[in-house]
């Protein structure tokens, strides 16, 4: 007697769950989540990244093989060990960027784009939207946090969700109720995005959005007029910048009258001397990742003291290449730009071939992420979502090149019957 398997009824809801993208939502989410929940997060973070890494070991060595110059990135903050003034707390410091690294690179190699970039809309709009009914204003109301602990660390995703947003409502591609998720996204996060009051995170986010609109017009156009709208892309940016050089000074009274900061940006002009003198003694190698904003430094307690920073920790040079200088050397800030920079021009010759969310997405990240690289720290650190982004940015551009070097698979055309033949005269 045959058994016959119990057929499902035609009108059945299917919902298949793929493990690599649910535990890719938890991770990203429990980032954004650690500023508000704390060790708990954090510990979320490392036990869903690290069950992510090694649920498909077979690929642990083939993504270090295939994506080693990414992970030289943090091999050489580990390097900086031995020679680092506070060798203990760069090693503890490099193996988290180590293993940050490690979850980047697999949810950016194991996961298509396009459902990375809605796990990413789908946690940041969850995290706008928690910060809507559970945030909280600044003490001196110039502003809110929603439920991280800074302006600018609520301004970062939330922008984050703008451009995800924007990728997703004026791709076509998209289904329908993702391009209304996508507006309504891209509503949410302008309204906190402006809260925030972040000038610089609106700049660049408004610089972010404006690369990346040409992509999108580019989709109806042919290959000589998609060339065509680069040139003029490329040369409206040439324009823009030679007149912001040329303006600069009424540009910068205008920046300071907005934020309210002083003539020296916050006194970053001040601690960029120190930096140039930090980096000046030893110019190669650095002083360690993470080594200088150590309690105990004579040079980082002298700036905290002069700042009234009393808690001692998020603070830095305000600017990512001289912050990285300081602590890795020209060296290894060489190796942070080639990633970078690399990215930058992976993921912008993707989207001129392919104009679609995903693509779109990465080249507004990358073009966000140095736009604020001269003004803040964007990366390399540990436990740190836009790091995650850059590295998955990085990783996703290899792919597209390594993907269209590939030789086309040649097959046999499909044998076809002889035509019959008409038939003979009885």
């Amino acid at each position: 007697m045959t058994v016959l398997p119990r057929s499902r009824p035609a009108n059945a809801l299917i919902i298949d769950v793929c493990p690599t993208t649910v535990l890719a939502f938890l991770t990203v989410m429990c980032l954004l989540l650690v500023q508000w929940i704390g060790a708990i997060a954090a510990a979320g973070f490392l036990a869903s990244g690290c069950l992510l890494v090694v649920r498909r070991p077979q690929l642990v060595l083939v993504e270090l093989r295939r994506y080693w110059m990414v992970f030289a990135v943090a091999g050489w903050c580990l390097l900086s060990v031995l020679w680092s003034q506070y060798p203990g707390v760069s090693l503890r410091y490099g193996i988290q960027l180590a293993v940050t690294f490690a979850i980047a690179v697999a949810i950016a190699n194991r996961l298509s784009p396009a459902t990375v970039l809605r796990v990413l809309f789908s946690a940041h709009l969850l995290a706008a939207l928690l910060s809507l009914v559970f945030g909280r204003v600044r003490e001196d109301g110039l502003g809110w946090l929603g439920i991280f602990g800074s302006k600018n660390a609520f301004s970062l995703p939330m922008s984050t969700l703008m451009l995800c947003a924007f990728a997703i409502m004026l791709d076509r591609g998209q289904p329908r109720s993702w391009r209304v998720a996508g507006l309504a996204g891209f509503a949410l996060g302008s309204f906190m995005l402006i809260q925030a009051q972040s000038a610089g995170q609106m700049l660049a986010t408004g610089a972010a959005l404006a690369f990346a609109l040409p992509f999108f017009m580019g989709r109806w156009l042919t290959l000589m007029q998609r060339f065509l709208l680069a040139g003029v892309t490329l040369a409206l940016g040439i324009i823009a910048g030679m007149l912001v050089i040329a303006l600069q000074d009424q540009i910068m009274t205008l920046i300071l009258e907005t934020t309210g900061k002083d003539a020296t940006l916050t006194g970053r002009t001040e601690i960029w001397k120190i930096a140039f003198q930090e980096i000046a003694r030893h110019p190669l190698t650095g002083i360690g990742f993470q080594a200088y904003w150590v309690p105990g430094n004579p040079g980082a307690e002298a700036i905290w003291e002069e700042f009234g920073i009393s808690n001692k920790r998020g603070f830095h040079f305000h600017n990512t290449f001289i912050s990285n200088a300081v602590e890795i050397g020209l060296i290894g800030v060489a190796i942070q730009a080639a990633a970078i920079f690399g990215a930058m021009g992976l993921v912008v010759a993707w989207a001129f071939r392919e104009p679609r969310a995903e693509t779109v997405f990465l080249t507004a990240l990358m073009m966000r992420s140095i736009v604020l690289s001269m003004s803040e720290v964007v990366g390399y650190t540990q436990f740190d979502l836009a790091t995650v982004l850059l590295v998955a940015a990085l990783v996703f551009g290899i792919r597209s090149l390594r993907e269209r070097r590939k030789p086309a698979v040649w097959r046999p055309a499909p044998a076809t019957a002889p035509a019959a033949s008409p038939a003979e005269p009885a």
